[in-house]
């Protein structure tokens, strides 16, 4: 997972500075109503001064009446609780998160916020605290407020964020996979950041299936080369067979990922090996074009030009013979024949005559491997631009089978 490192590292950064400005300041706190006849009158004349002073703005006179009334003696909760709710707007106004929370945390715990506002005011104080940097008390506050309000996205993202800070990783993976699912659900596209928290999660937590699956969302609503990289990289290091390898290079090649000197070579070999050497000379020129396969050592250029050359000869040789194989396919009882003519078909660009070959194979059964056959089949419609139907082709692979990594990646990569 090397390079997925370097990809979290990135990400870890980026949350941090998500998180600063995530937070939506609070606005459900209103100015208290004038005081009521139930405050003694050493506790009203002051509030009513400091809501004259709060309409006026001025911040600083209000605080001194507040200080007046909190010295009262004796006060009963309704005092206290109509004292916090001046003092908690007025912080409020003057952003001063740090002290506003406490005040409203106070007020929520009294039992004497209207049930109507509850609700509101406790979000309230999860983004007061998160904004202040102080997690868990964020966490504590966001997790009752989506205790009743489950499908809340702002305060979901908010726990999966403070939770992440905390480091408690498998809480901010779990929370921010919710929120990833609920947007899926509702035909929505999950934001890209809040994907990268669930990645940098897992992989800090070095769940390396975990990493796989939120790089595939990535790749499926982001497809950015990076994340591809990273995605191809963790399953073409798994013990592949020389064709699976192939069609790894495959996918790499066209989500632009195939960068190494050494993989434009084994990829060339291996499609000559696997008796697509049309396909292993476009490798050859299209690294030759890019500069990857140039070198001023003559010993390495030697070994590209020679592999191109072979590659070149072998594909004009299977060229000049499509012909007699075409013939010879419609011939065979069985479907192999086909199959191989489709994907000869496939690898010159011809893609209508190997939707029809390789269909014609499938149809007639006897195929060597039918997964491999279905990807084929699919690859030769997604380059058509039969994009559905290559989605089937592919979703028709056994997943228990070699195959089943690779028809999977090429599925998302039919949704681009």
């Amino acid at each position: 997972m090397t390079r997925v490192r370097s990809i979290a590292a990135a990400i870890s950064v980026a949350i941090g500075m998500v998180s600063a400005v995530a937070v939506i300041t609070p606005t459900v706190v209103q100015a208290a109503e004038p005081a009521k006849p139930k405050l003694r009158k050493e506790v009203a004349t002051p509030l009513a001064a400091a809501q004259k002073a709060m309409a006026a703005k001025q911040w600083d006179t209000a605080l001194g009446e507040i200080k007046k009334a909190q010295a009262v003696s004796g006060k009963t909760p309704a005092e206290d609780y109509q004292i916090d709710e001046f003092l908690g707007y007025i912080l409020v106004q003057q952003k001063k998160y740090g002290q506003a929370a406490p005040v409203f945390e106070r007020m929520l715990n009294s039992g004497l916020v209207p049930a109507d506002q509850v609700d509101d005011r406790t979000k309230a104080v999860a983004q007061m605290y998160f904004q202040e940097k102080q997690y868990s008390k964020s966490a504590e506050w966001a997790k009752k407020w989506l205790a009743k309000n489950p499908n809340s996205e702002d305060v979901a993202v908010l726990l999966g964020q403070a939770n992440y800070l905390l480091e408690d990783y498998k809480g901010a993976a779990s929370v921010m996979n919710g929120v990833v699912s609920h947007a899926e659900k509702n035909g929505q596209v999950p934001k890209e950041n809040y994907i990268q928290i669930v990645l940098s999660s897992q992989f800090k937590l070095d769940n390396k299936d975990g990493v796989a699956d939120a790089l595939k969302k990535m790749v499926r609503y982001y497809p950015k080369p990076e994340y591809w990289e990273n995605l191809t990289d963790i399953y073409r290091r798994k013990q592949n067979s020389d064709r699976v390898a192939l069609g790894f290079y495959r996918l790499m090649s066209d989500v632009g990922v195939l960068k190494d000197k050494g993989d434009y070579m084994e990829m060339s070999q291996l499609a000559i090996e696997a008796g697509v050497p049309g396909e292993a000379e476009q490798t050859m020129q299209k690294g030759m074009d890019n500069g990857t396969l140039k070198s001023d050592d003559k010993t390495e250029q030697g070994r590209y030009t020679r592999l191109y050359d072979l590659a070149k000869k072998q594909a004009a040789s299977d060229r000049a013979s499509l012909a007699q194989q075409a013939k010879d396919a419609e011939k065979a009882t069985q479907g192999q024949a086909s199959v191989g003519l489709g994907q000869a078909y496939l690898s010159y660009g011809m893609y209508d005559e190997a939707i029809a070959s390789l269909q014609a194979g499938i149809k007639k059964g006897g195929v060597t491997d039918i997964d491999e056959a279905q990807i084929s089949l699919g690859l030769a419609q997604l380059k058509k631009g039969q994009k559905d139907a290559a989605r089937q082709s592919f979703k028709a692979v056994k997943q228990d089978g070699k195959w089943a990594d690779l028809a999977n990646l090429w599925t998302l990569r039919t949704y681009q």
